[in-house]
């Protein structure tokens, strides 16, 4: 959308660039608008309905920050914010009495900012999606801090805040290592990345990489007991980037926190590959049909691993389905890479290999690659992926098209639709869903079936209907091949 699209508001070429953000303030509606900035415009006079919508409109436009904002000093406030994310509260210091704290990201329509809040019996205003106003706090070193003199408190209900999903995207995001390592200023980061680990006296190190370098992260003092291992995701907040003899470091800080997470992205491969690869399978779906036009097709999930990674498969050809039985180890030829899968047709080759052939997978990866990722951390990612996990139907509704599904660390919405409508489960049953988009809608994520989604219904073994939890009322029949 150009600038100069009409929009019911003045907006000349001789605006100075400072200007710009006089334009976004959501209280330029206020501002006075005089005839003699464009005499010409018929436009120049809003009616009183139009100038609260501008606002969120031209907040779209602008360019989308990169990095968090910065405020130095003081600050009176109000500032209206809506909290995206926040960390548990942690112990950060221990001398003569303990001191606690937690981080939290937080956004306006057009910025983001990192918090530290030193005042721990505010966690319960920084809910997710939640609007607060903060007041009386202090803004040093790229974060807003927040004391047990500042203020936060609730907004009205029915005040909205329409932030952006890329800026969300940006906000939870994390920084490249490339991008870090062109940067020259020392900053304080919060990232997440995979790891090899090092201990030494005193310190711990830890080996980050990404697809576009690698990192030394060096972690002090209570942080060295943090329990990880290889291979493990760590959730980094606020380490200080800074450069050492001739490299760039993460260290750890007296207001560092780490979370240690579990990967379970399956690793991923681009289009043709002629392979061989050898693999171990870990487990395999029934074959389903996946489309009823002209002639009936059908395919199966499955899941394989080497040594060091897993992957997501989807098998077209079912005749195949003798080869994909769990702890063999098959060879695949000819397939292709596509959207996070490895896609095998009847032109691809699955061959047995020597049955001396052994293959030393560890149980952590086969944790990771048979496990159903948290609610909480499907939330926080920032772009696009196919899910596969078992969880826990909370809700059913009436026409059988939506889910809400449950862990013990959030709720989310599963939507489905064609075949798919017809299974049949009820509330508190388990839903083992296969190939489900994560996508953002509105103002939450939620998991949609796909042309290749497959679902398998599986019964809690909790007499959850002698606490009037579950509902037969929506019962439809199953289709044959989901049987």
């Amino acid at each position: 959308m150009s600038a100069t699209k009409p929009t019911g508001r003045i907006q000349t070429p001789h605006f100075s660039p400072t200007s710009s953000r006089e334009i976004q303030s959501p209280a330029s509606s206020n501002r006075v608008q005089t005839p003699h900035i464009h005499p010409t415009s018929s436009s120049s006079f809003q009616t009183p309905q139009m100038p609260p919508k501008e606002p969120s409109n031209n907040r779209r436009l602008t360019t989308i920050p990169k990095e968090a904002s910065k405020e130095c000093g003081y600050q009176k406030g109000p500032k209206e914010v809506m909290v995206l994310k926040a960390t548990e509260s942690f112990t950060y210091e221990f001398k003569e009495c303990e001191k606690r704290m937690f981080h939290a990201t937080v956004a306006t329509e057009s910025q983001f900012f990192r918090v530290k809040v030193f005042d721990i019996s505010l966690k319960d205003k920084f809910i997710p999606r939640k609007v607060i106003a903060i007041s009386d706090y202090i803004g040093r070193n790229g974060f807003l801090e927040i004391y047990s003199a500042s203020s936060v408190s609730d907004v009205s209900a029915n005040r909205k805040m329409e932030i952006s999903y890329r800026l969300v995207q940006i906000a939870n995001g994390t920084p490249k290592i490339e991008y870090l390592c062109s940067q020259c200023t020392v900053k304080y980061m919060s990232v997440n990345y995979l790891l090899q680990k090092n201990v030494r006296e005193d310190c711990t190190y830890y080996e980050i990489q990404d697809n576009t370098g690698r990192m030394e992260v060096v972690v002090y003092g209570r942080l060295t007991y943090i329990n990880c291992e290889e291979g493990d995701k760590l959730k980094l907040f606020c380490f200080e980037l800074a450069f050492n003899a001739d490299k760039w470091q993460l260290r750890s800080v007296f207001h560092s926190y780490i979370k240690v997470g579990i990967l379970w992205e399956s690793s991923k491969e681009c289009g043709y590959q002629k392979g061989p690869k050898e693999v171990m399978v870990l487990k395999a779906t029934e074959s389903f049909t996946y489309e009823f036009k002209e002639c009936e097709k059908r395919m199966f999930h499955a899941t394989v691993a080497t040594e060091s990674q897993f992957f997501r498969v989807k098998v077209f050809d079912i005749s195949l389905k003798d080869k994909f039985i769990p702890r063999k180890v098959i060879a695949i030829s000819d397939y292709i890479g596509r959207n996070g899968f490895l896609e095998i047709y009847s032109a691809s080759s699955v061959s047995d290999v020597s049955a001396n052939r052994k293959m030393e997978i560890s149980y952590r990866l086969v944790q990771i690659a048979n496990g159903t990722p948290k609610i909480e951390y499907l939330c926080s990612q920032c772009t696009v992926k196919y899910v596969n996990g078992v969880y826990t139907v909370y809700k059913v509704s009436h026409n059988c098209t939506y889910y809400e599904i449950q862990d013990n660390t959030g709720k989310m919405e599963v939507v489905v639709h064609g075949r798919l409508i017809y299974i049949n489960c009820e509330e508190g049953d388990k839903l083992k869903l296969f190939c489900f988009e994560l996508a953002f809608n509105e103002d939450k994520w939620q998991l949609r079936s796909v042309k290749h989604s497959y679902i398998k219904v599986g019964i809690l073994r909790e007499c959850l209907s002698s606490k009037g939890v579950i509902n037969r009322g929506h019962n439809r029949p199953k289709l044959p091949m989901m049987s």
